[in-house]
C-alpha cells in the first residue's frame, strides 16, 4: 500500500500560500478582467450586467478555492475528522457581498467594481437567491453551516440537487 502522507501533490503546479493574502483593487480589477476576457469570452463592447457579476463571482471564486484548498491541506495532514451534514434542503441565501466580507476584501472589491464602472450594489442585485428548499428546516440547516464554519469544524453540508432552486410539489392523480 503506498504511503501518501509523504506524497508531494501533484497540483502543486502553483505554490498556495500558507495564509491567504489580501488582495489589491488591482488585482481583483485584473481578475475580474480576465474572467470576462478569458472566461467568458467578451469585451467592452459585449459584456452585460451578467456578464460582470459572473466574473466578479468566479474572482471570488477563485479566492475562496485558494484558501479552500489549503484548509483541506490542513485537515488531511491533521487526519481530522469530519462532518458531514445531510439536509433535503438549504436556503442559504445570497453568498457574492457575503463571501467577499468573509474574505475580508469588500473595501478593495468595492473599488475595483467601481472603477469598471459599476457598483457593488448592482452586483447583488442581480444575483439570484440560492434557495434550495422553501421551508424553515432550510434556513436552519444553513445556520448550522454558518455556525459549523465560524467554530472552524471541518463539515460538508450535503443536500438534493434542485434542477431550480426553489421547488414546489405538485400532485397529479393522487399522486
Amino acid at each position: 500500500m503506498a504511503d501518501y502522507s509523504k506524497k508531494k501533490s501533484v497540483l502543486r503546479t502553483r505554490v498556495i500560500s500558507d495564509e491567504f493574502q489580501p488582495k489589491s483593487k488591482e488585482s481583483i480589477k485584473q481578475s475580474i478582467l480576465d474572467h470576462l476576457r478569458y472566461t467568458l469570452g467578451k469585451d467592452d463592447y459585449s459584456a452585460t450586467k451578467l456578464d460582470i457579476y459572473t466574473s466578479a463571482a468566479l474572482t471570488v471564486k477563485d479566492y475562496l478555492a485558494e484558501r479552500w484548498s489549503k484548509t483541506q491541506e490542513d485537515y488531511y495532514h491533521k487526519g481530522a475528522k469530519r462532518i458531514y451534514y445531510l439536509s433535503l434542503e438549504f436556503l442559504m441565501g445570497k453568498n457574492l457581498a457575503n463571501s467577499i466580507m468573509n474574505l475580508g476584501i469588500y473595501k478593495e472589491f468595492e473599488e475595483a467594481v467601481k472603477e469598471l464602472d459599476f457598483d457593488i450594489n448592482m452586483l447583488d442585485e442581480i444575483e439570484f437567491d440560492a434557495g434550495l428548499g422553501n421551508g424553515g428546516l432550510g434556513r436552519l440547516a444553513a445556520c448550522f453551516l454558518d455556525s459549523m464554519a465560524t467554530l472552524e469544524l471541518p463539515a460538508y453540508g450535503y443536500g438534493i440537487r434542485y434542477e431550480y432552486g426553489i421547488f414546489f410539489q405538485k400532485i397529479q392523480n393522487g399522486y
